[in-house]
């Protein structure tokens, strides 16, 4: 039932998510070039700005799964793909909740808030498969830090797979970090489980898989780098939780609770997961992006840590056996296909009747129309674009348009941003970017101080117009006859 609420939810959700960003255009983009040439470039293909540059492709895994999706079902696809990663994911962290605490109903309240403060960041975008492998990851290492014996392959397996679907990997490293301080301190500080030697001992089975990438370190080097304080501050999701938005609400209460049952019962806590928890909340405070998995990791532990106090409220007491008792009758795994494979084929047959998808990107926030005319009068020499309709142009345009830039920002850097900022919003500060980077029309929203400028300038001439976007064209000076 939890898996089909959020399934469906996220069905329901698709046109909002896809308005958020293009970011997946550039995705489908490159899937489709992975697909249809059987390579992995490892060097910019999408833009003239940064041309043949190392571009390291620690994505490329997810987006043949979302170019898959896509060619199977449109957009449709690509959210039906979304409402299946995350559904399990969740799936998963309801299981390992439940299967700690042995509360269902404890556990399925607990999920539930994290669900919701996840869905923030619930975006068609490849750090969803981060959602599903973290959640299968901490399970794994608990079960390692219990003293049980799981298989090395396992980690080595997710972390082989997980480093080429999306650079989150690194949340998998800083989870076993949190678990091997945690061994350490009981080693060391109170004599404990210093027999188990899982923990530091399975890193030589998954840190080396984190090099198997089309770009070898590459991954590493991605995702190191990416430490501009001023691209972290001038975007909106790596910027620090605005505790004020409701959608923010469900953290602060799960960060409560932690709080609470950590201090009522310090005693009990395992060291390991004060380290994970409180990693995992620093990056969720600092950086909003990161709410989602402070929340797959905090649901199994808060939930087992209130236990011992659930349990001692018969009322309580009385309704979990209940709750149990009843999953003894319910078949649900059979009704989950059902329902999703009856969802595929509804979407098959809706797309087929209809010629197109339910999902699309809205033209109220991307530059649809104008794109259409685009491909009627293809444009000639380097374009200045809005940063987040670069991965809808590519999508639209490449191979035959590439962009000045894309909401890629970790591979831009800092110096390209600083110029799109500058061209973008200062009155004067379009004339030295463009002939440095020798723009030749621009595709802009209309209140932007840039198509301000443009428009009173006698060099530059309006060629398209709707209420999205602007395009302007530098018009050619012509040389008069002698």
């Amino acid at each position: 039932m939890l898996f089909l609420a959020i399934f469906f939810a996220i069905l329901v959700l698709g046109p909002r998510m896809l308005s958020l960003d293009s970011d997946l255009g550039r995705h489908l983009t490159l899937g489709n070039y992975i697909l249809d040439h059987q390579s992995i470039p490892t060097i910019d293909i999408f833009s003239f700005t940064k041309n043949g540059e190392p571009r390291p492709p620690y994505e490329w895994l997810s987006q043949v799964f979302f170019s898959l999706a896509y060619r199977a079902l449109g957009f449709d696809g690509v959210i039906f793909l979304c409402a299946l990663v995350i559904g399990a994911a969740f799936m998963i962290v309801y299981s390992d909740t439940e299967s700690r605490s042995r509360l269902p109903l404890a556990a399925l309240f607990v999920t539930i808030i994290s669900v919701s403060a996840s869905s923030l960041h619930w975006l068609p975008r490849p750090h969803i498969f981060t959602f599903l492998l973290l959640s299968v990851w901490l399970e794994r290492l608990e079960k390692l830090h219990r003293g049980e014996n799981i298989p090395w392959w396992h980690l080595s397996l997710l972390m082989l797979v997980w480093v080429n679907l999306h650079g989150g990997f690194i949340f998998g490293v800083l989870a076993w970090l949190a678990y091997f301080s945690g061994w350490l301190w009981e080693k060391l500080v109170t004599r404990k489980y210093s027999n188990n030697w899982s923990i530091p001992a399975i890193s030589l089975a998954f840190l080396p898989m984190t090099f198997v990438t089309p770009s070898g370190y590459g991954s590493w080097q991605a995702v190191l780098n990416n430490n501009s304080q001023y691209i972290i501050s001038h975007t909106v999701e790596t910027m620090p939780v605005n505790f004020a938005q409701p959608g923010a609400w469900p953290f602060v209460f799960l960060l409560v609770i932690a709080v609470f049952i950590f201090i009522i019962d310090i005693k009990s806590i395992r060291i390991a997961h004060i380290f994970l928890l409180a990693g995992f909340a620093l990056l969720g405070v600092f950086m909003a992006r990161n709410i989602p998995l402070f929340t797959i990791a905090a649901a199994p532990i808060i939930t087992n840590q209130a236990s011992n106090i659930l349990k001692s409220v018969s009322k309580w007491k009385t309704a979990e056996s209940n709750i149990i008792k009843l999953n003894r009758y319910l078949t649900g795994g059979l009704w989950t296909v059902v329902f999703v494979v009856g969802s595929a084929l509804f979407l098959a047959f809706r797309s087929e009747a209809h010629g197109n998808a339910s999902n699309q990107f809205n033209p109220d926030v991307f530059p649809t129309y104008a794109t259409d005319w685009l491909v009627e009068h293809p444009q000639t020499g380097n374009v200045f674009n809005e940063f987040n309709w670069g991965g809808y142009l590519l999508f639209r345009l490449w191979p035959r348009q590439t962009v000045f830039i894309d909401s890629q920002t970790d591979f831009y850097g800092e110096a390209l941003t600083r110029d799109y900022e500058a061209a973008l919003n200062k009155v004067d500060g379009w004339q030295p970017v463009f002939k440095m980077y020798k723009i030749e029309w621009t595709i802009i929203q209309p209140d932007s101080q840039l198509a301000r400028s443009l428009q009173v300038n006698k060099d530059w001439e309006l060629i398209y117009k709707d209420s999205t976007a602007v395009m302007f064209r530098q018009k050619i000076n012509e040389i008069p006859d002698q």
